[in-house]
């Protein structure tokens, strides 16, 4: 039986060692695209987020959110199953945001979305960086 099929089946037959697994993987995979999708809108490697730099928006996130889970390989690598394990921009409080204010990173709330907690570690070691090279 493949990871697949057994994630296919109802969610009391799921197979707990194949879900880990391939959470994990769909967790890794994430975080490379939300990396690669994140470094065009925060312009890594051009621009580090300094005092005076520009601070990334809500609707940014809100954008690399919809970009990343729509990634067509990564909906062909993982099954809805696994995708629907990772909370999403939409579904969380921070949708109620002015979508035009620059994000607050200092938020706490429970169930993030995972584009924000992945895009905010980003961004603090864009500042760490930065911050060891002066």
């Amino acid at each position: 039986m493949t990871n697949d099929s057994a994630l296919d089946m109802d969610v009391h037959d799921i197979n707990p060692v194949a879900f880990e697994r391939a959470l994990r993987s769909a967790s890794l995979d994430l975080q490379q695209i939300i990396a690669t999708v994140a470094g065009r809108y925060l312009d890594s490697g051009r621009r580090r987020y300094s005092s005076d730099a520009r601070l990334p928006t809500w609707r940014t996130l809100l954008t690399i959110d919809e970009q990343v889970f729509e990634n067509r390989g990564f909906r062909s690598r993982h099954n809805e199953t696994v995708r629907a394990t990772f909370v999403r921009f939409e579904d969380s409080r921070l949708s109620g945001m002015d979508l035009d204010e620059p994000v607050d990173w200092r938020r706490d709330d429970d169930n993030l979305p995972t584009v924000y907690l992945l895009v905010r570690a980003v961004v603090q070691a864009e500042s760490t960086n930065v911050a060891t090279q002066d």
